[in-house]
């Protein structure tokens, strides 16, 4: 019997262990993207907070190169989409993701590309053999606020955001796993979390009437 007292409290010992290194490290490991996220959401919850810093607008006419000149045949067209926006990337043109609309009537391209906090629109006119090529960043607020919400940020950052998620996850149920093994702070720790769902389903029903 006393040695399978002291194997339950070996395991007991070590799992106490484990949740806290976890609950220590899961925070360590995505703690920039905690403060981030953090600062950011209280951006987002007032929109009206409003910051231009870092804003541009562009508008110019690039010569269409002449690889690019011959309209396309409409099995042609997406490999020729693909071909320009690449080399407009290469002109500096910031996306995450484009997509292009060909008008075969007037026989006009628009490559539309987005980005956080951007986009640029590139209008080809193969009768003038021109690109009219719009660009806008909203500034580094907006950006901010578009990372937060993962908008247009490519399918890399949606794995950071599920990650940092995950590890929020484990920060809160390690630390609730670890408050009940504290008998003097349990009673304090549960009443506080009580208060805290209790305070969300107030705001809540409250801001609907």
């Amino acid at each position: 019997m006393q040695y399978k007292g002291n194997a339950t409290k070996k395991r007991t010992a070590a799992i106490g262990r484990f949740m806290r290194a976890l609950h220590t490290y899961s925070a360590m490991w995505v703690l920039i993207l905690l403060v981030f996220f953090s600062i950011t959401g209280i951006t987002l919850n007032h929109p009206t907070w409003q910051s231009k810093l870092g804003a541009q607008q562009s508008l110019t006419v690039l010569a269409l190169p002449d690889a690019f000149q011959a309209w396309p045949a409409a099995a042609e067209q997406a490999d020729y989409a693909a071909e320009l926006a690449s080399w407009l990337q290469q002109q500096g043109v910031k996306a995450v993701s484009w997509q292009p609309r060909f008008e075969d009537d007037e026989q006009t391209l628009e490559l539309s590309f987005k980005r956080p906090a951007g986009y640029a629109v590139a209008l080809v006119d193969f009768s003038s053999a021109e690109i009219e090529l719009e660009q806008q960043f909203s500034g580094y607020l907006a950006l901010a606020n578009d990372l937060h919400k993962g908008r247009d940020a490519g399918l890399l950052w949606k794995w950071l955001i599920d990650i940092t998620a995950i590890a929020c996850l484990l920060f809160a149920i390690t630390g609730f796993y670890l408050l009940l093994k504290m008998p003097s702070k349990k009673s304090v720790g549960n009443a506080l979390a009580v208060i805290g769902g209790m305070m969300a389903i107030l705001a809540y029903l409250i801001s609907l009437h």
